[in-house]
């Protein structure tokens, strides 16, 4: 498919024209199968002089002009078949195509009309959702249908104008027929019987129609489109005005469900016995979700249904003001749960500064309401009229049930989340009144998940209060930005530090920093034992690679943990662990880590033979210098046992560098694994040199691709590892990679050709040229050629010399 769209998108109007007509077959086949056209259709549409077969492989399928024509050929076929396809392909059918379609049904007496699944069939599925949609449709039964499906649902004066469009397309016998239906309104039998003996029956009913009653098509249909839907009616896009007394009717005749009332009051205007109804129904969080208003009294007496949807409206209500705020304040109860609803604006700042202005800054008045916030069964302002006119003696003075901070830190709850988030509403004085009082969670909180709203004084105020362990319990977040934890790293606080370390996202080069014991003003520690014991909190399962950041600082308490914690899986990762801290603080420290017995014997015997020697460190080093010279690199990663992501990630974690040439070299000649291959590709640092030496292995691995993963050739031409003219001159299976040099720029997935790139056109102009002949040959030898692209241009050129 993409060889010949790509083929298409490369040669002249001309070319293309003639590859067209020599791929007629499969171009039917491949419109047949995309868009679900009938064979015969296509056939049909494409042998019409003035389409653009080419054109349309072009553009694709997926809404562009061509497409848009070629559907509208089909529906001007007036064949019942073809008609089937395009309902069956066009759930929600663009209405000019719809009434295409309808337009040309020559005869609707013809079976092929009629068939199982087939058009008349989808236009009942349609009127049964749009009863409107009836009156344009020719089909008699299909109209008759909708009529005894619908008129119980649709108001009287909407049945009336269904029973006119059967009057209009059908006999007289079926207007009889149709009266022994249930059709939902009283009357309205009898009433088609005296049409069916009156002399022109149609008139005779439009006559008797309500007049001035659903008259709006839009109304009804956006009613109906309510009442029908039983969930979401999606359908139901517009909200036009409605008649509400007319609505009113309706819904004593025929009760609406609880959904359908809930949606109701999504309308501008919704009355309120309505909203009541709907709220009062078994799913009021439709109502909740979706209210354009709602009556106070909800807060008041249908308040106890405190969901998200609840406080979704409370929120919305304020915002928009159709909830008073100063109503909430003053009667709505409990108080915690109102002012748990309060949105964050400025009309609620103002109204939250006046309701708590009798507490100004004294400490033990707001610990006070804190402490009786969730029982009390008042509204706000009873609850700060009462902790205002409380005895002093009587007042809380401590913070209550107080809890030490956590690591991680975890998000407040309940009432402290409350007040809390109070705080973070009010002048910044009252926090730093509150600065003592608060205990070593509320710190936390306020530190991690207020931060940004309190003002640099009430921050300073916090840490005044509460010191370093204040700093530390905010830096155990995984939620802190780039700039909070560059703010934190530069304290030099060990606690800070070991907090970070195991909870935050702490870039790579600053973690090998805090394990070497570096500084952030240069100068150099012991790594603090804080930092230690943190480490030894790590998920190695899936932060391995915190603790081997380690292996170069030279930090014998570090290089305890790591080897107490881990089996470190190469030797060069053994060896710079024991070369670092041999360096920085002699061979004694490196005795007591081959005494921890965690080292290969081999390990332990090699290295200890070397520290009595006075150039032991330095014979060390040359033998690090040998375990990661190129040659071990290649044959360590070349090696079967394990799995090969494992042995790469263990080699990068254990600082083995990758010396790129070498392993391009052993790319070439064989020597990795096809999954190897995969992951060295998918590295950030992948060369040029490696990416191209990549291209091919697929094939020695017996997978017909250019590269061995989809995605590494991906990421490499993202990076610049590889670049479009690598694939097309040195991938081979060009089949494979195609797509990924040549994409459709609108991003659509399927439908659209792709717009191939400039060294395409420049490859294919110097070995092809405009000869449809070698394009054809081309063409047809794209999908299973093995050799690379070049070779198959030159191969098609020969083929027609």
């Amino acid at each position: 498919m993409i060889e010949l769209v790509t083929a298409m998108r490369l040669v002249e109007p001309e070319v293309a024209a003639a590859l067209s007509e020599r791929f007629r077959a499969e171009i039917e086949a491949i419109v047949e199968a995309r868009v679900g056209l009938p064979r015969t259709a296509v056939t049909r549409i494409f042998a019409q002089d003035d389409f653009d077969v080419a054109g349309l492989l072009v553009e694709g399928w997926s809404g562009g002009p061509r497409a848009d024509d070629l559907l509208m050929r089909a529906a001007r076929l007036g064949d019942p078949a073809v008609a089937a396809s395009l309902f069956r392909r066009n759930r929600a059918m663009d209405a000019a195509l719809y009434a295409e379609v309808l337009a040309h049904v020559a005869d609707e007496d013809d079976q092929g009309w009629h068939e199982p699944y087939g058009v008349v069939h989808a236009l009942r599925e349609i009127a049964r959702r749009d009863p409107l949609a009836a009156a344009t449709m020719p089909f008699s039964a299909a109209v008759r249908q909708a009529a005894a499906d619908r008129c119980g649902d649709v108001p009287y004066a909407v049945a009336v104008d269904l029973c006119v469009a059967v009057a209009d397309r059908c006999a007289r016998t079926d207007l009889l027929d149709l009266a022994k239906e249930d059709l939902g309104h009283p009357g309205l039998a009898a009433l088609l019987v005296d049409a069916a003996q009156a002399p022109e029956p149609s008139a005779y009913l439009a006559d008797r129609r309500p007049p001035e009653e659903w008259l709006d098509a839009a109304a009804v249909r956006a009613f109906l489109g309510v009442r029908l839907a039983t969930e979401n009616p999606r359908s139901v896009e517009e909200r036009p005005a409605l008649d509400w007394d007319l609505v009113r009717r309706e819904h004593a005749r025929k009760p609406l469900d609880d959904a359908a009332l809930g949606w109701l009051t999504s309308w501008e205007g919704c009355p309120e016995d309505l909203v009541h109804e709907a709220l009062k129904a078994r799913r009021p969080n439709i109502a909740f979700r979706h209210a354009t208003w709602l009556p106070f009294d909800v807060v008041s007496h249908e308040g106890v249904l405190f969901g998200t949807d609840f406080a979704d409206a409370m929120r919305r209500g304020i915002s928009d003001g159709w909830l008073p705020l100063d109503r909430i304040l003053g009667e709505a109860a409990p108080a915690n749960h109102m002012l748990a609803l309060l949105p964050e604006t400025p009309e609620v700042r103002t109204a939250l500064a006046d309701l708590f202005a009798p507490f100004g800054d004294d400490p033990h008045l707001w610990l006070t309401f804190y402490s009786r916030l969730p029982r009390f069964a008042g509204s706000a302002v009873d609850l700060v009229a009462e902790v205002a006119a409380s005895p002093t003696a009587k007042r809380t003075t401590t913070w209550p049930r107080p809890l030490a901070a956590v690591f991680p830190a975890t998000e407040p709850e309940n009432t402290r989340a409350l007040f809390l988030h109070l705080l973070r509403l009010l002048p910044d004085s009252v926090v730093i009144a509150l600065a003592p009082y608060f205990d070593a969670r509320a710190v936390q909180h306020l530190l991690v998940y207020h931060y940004q709203a309190l003002s640099p004084r009430a921050r300073d105020a916090l840490v005044a209060a509460h010191g370093v362990p204040a700093l530390a319990s905010r830096a155990a977040c995984g939620l802190l930005t780039k700039e909070e934890v560059a703010e934190l790293l530069a304290l030099d606080e060990p606690a800070v530090d070991a907090a970070l370390y195991v909870h935050a996202r702490v870039p790579d080069t600053e973690r090998a920093r805090i394990l070497a014991g570096l500084r952030t003003d240069g100068g150099r520690r012991r790594v603090a034992p804080e930092v230690v014991s943190a480490l030894y909190e790590l998920n190695l399962g899936h932060y391995r690679a915190r603790l081997t950041a380690g292996i170069p600082g030279g930090d014998p308490g570090v290089a305890t943990v790591i080897l107490r914690c881990l089996r470190l899986g190469t030797q060069a990762g053994r060896l710079r662990l024991l070369a670092a801290v041999w360096e920085r603080y002699g061979p004694a420290e490196v005795e007591e880590l081959l005494n921890l017995d965690r080292l290969p014997a081999t390990t332990v015997k090699t290295v200890r033979a070397l520290l009595p020697a006075e150039d032991g460190l330095a014979r060390l080093q040359d033998l690090l210098a040998a375990e990661t010279s190129p040659e071990k690199v290649v044959a360590y990663l070349a090696k079967k046992a394990g799995r090969a992501d494992e042995n790469l990630r263990r080699a990068i974690q254990e600082g083995v560098p990758l010396p790129w040439p070498q392993l391009a070299d052993a790319v070439r000649d064989g020597l990795f694994s096809r999954q190897m291959v995969d992951e060295l590709c998918e590295l950030p640092d992948c060369t040029n040199e490696f990416g191209r030496a990549a291209l091919g292995v697929g094939a020695r691995h017996g997978r017909p691709a250019s590269l061995p993963n989809r995605s590494a050739v991906e990421r490499m031409l993202r990076t610049g590892a590889l670049v479009p003219e690598d694939l097309l001159h040195h991938g081979t299976s060009p089949a494979a990679f195609l797509d990924l040099i040549s994409r459709d720029p609108t991003g659509a997935r399927e439908g659209r050709g792709a717009e191939p790139c400039e060294a395409a056109r420049a490859l294919v102009a110097e070995h092809v040229g405009e000869d449809p002949d070698a394009w054809a040959v081309a063409v047809r030898l794209f999908p299973d050629f093995t050799g690379t692209l070049p070779q198959l241009l030159a191969t098609a050129r020969a083929a027609v010399a």
